[in-house]
């Protein structure tokens, strides 16, 4: 089950007729390991831009201690940390999307205006600091 896209695991749950068939879909997904977690997420992404945790964490501007608690699991980070993360890894708004999915925190909504501006940011590539200025100047709060 685990090579199964969300789509198809979807088609195959609605296809489910009884509560016996649940049950094994059901345990067949506990004993699946079909999520990645956030900080294995970030690893990944680590390791794809070439990037060591302490750049990353001082790129994005967090405090060290806190940003290796994030880095192992230890925290969960904030929406804006993530964002933060994300921008100094230079994610597309996709793996951002992916990333606040992971962590628990809401997606970007381009009808909310510093949304709009940090998808912006993330479609431009802006570091951290160019992305706090730019909310700044748009009167919004910043990330950090």
């Amino acid at each position: 089950m685990t090579d199964k896209t969300t789509g198809e695991l979807m088609k195959l749950l609605t296809s489910i007729k009884n509560t016996s068939e649940l049950k094994q879909y059901t345990d067949t997904l506990s004993n699946a390991r079909l999520f990645i977690t956030f900080p294995e997420y970030i690893s990944e992404q680590m390791r794809l831009h070439h990037m060591t945790a302490s750049q990353l964490i001082a790129d994005a501007g967090l405090q060290r201690n806190y940003g290796y608690q994030i880095l192992d699991g230890r925290r969960n980070p904030s929406r804006d940390k993530v964002i933060a993360l994300c921008l100094a890894l230079s994610l597309n708004l996709s793996d951002t999307g992916r990333a606040l999915t992971l962590s628990k925190n809401g997606q970007l909504y381009s009808k909310n205006k510093r949304d709009s501006i940090l998808i912006f940011a993330l479609e431009k590539k802006l570091s951290v600091m160019d992305a706090n200025e730019l909310l700044q100047e748009m009167g919004e709060p910043l990330l950090l």
